[in-house]
């Protein structure tokens, strides 16, 4: 989790706009989420009811911000034009996923990046019909 924290937080202090700190804040907030998630799944029994409390309030927080309409407005872009870069944001994150498998020493994460890669495939393919 420590480079996840540490490339939210560096997205997050960069942000200048009120779309990039909109957009960072949410991810800052997806990453508390899973981080309180496996603190709830792994932090001795004492500690998880204040774990749960974290995580829940985490997720209402994220559900919080995307009701913010200068987030959520996809720039007028009508479903076409969106499909299309989201469709091709999946091909940057499949070649990413591919470069990392290829680096991956621990057999477990060449196979969850290849299984990443192949379901990213399917929304591709998805995404391809709609754009």
């Amino acid at each position: 989790m420590d480079d996840h924290i540490s490339f939210v937080t560096s997205q997050i202090h960069r942000a200048d706009t009120l779309p990039a700190l909109l957009t960072a804040a949410f991810y800052g907030l997806e990453t508390v989420e899973r981080a309180t998630a496996l603190l709830a799944e792994t932090a001795p029994e004492h500690l998880r009811t204040d774990c749960n409390e974290a995580f829940e309030a985490a997720i209402d927080a994220w559900w919080a911000l995307s009701d913010a309409p200068t987030w959520s407005d996809p720039g007028g872009s009508p479903p076409p034009e969106l499909a299309a870069q989201v469709s091709s944001l999946v091909l940057l994150v499949s070649q990413t996923l591919l470069k990392a498998a290829n680096r991956a020493t621990v057999p477990a994460d060449r196979v969850a990046c290849l299984s990443a890669v192949h379901h990213a495939g399917r929304a591709h393919a998805a995404l391809k019909k709609v754009a």
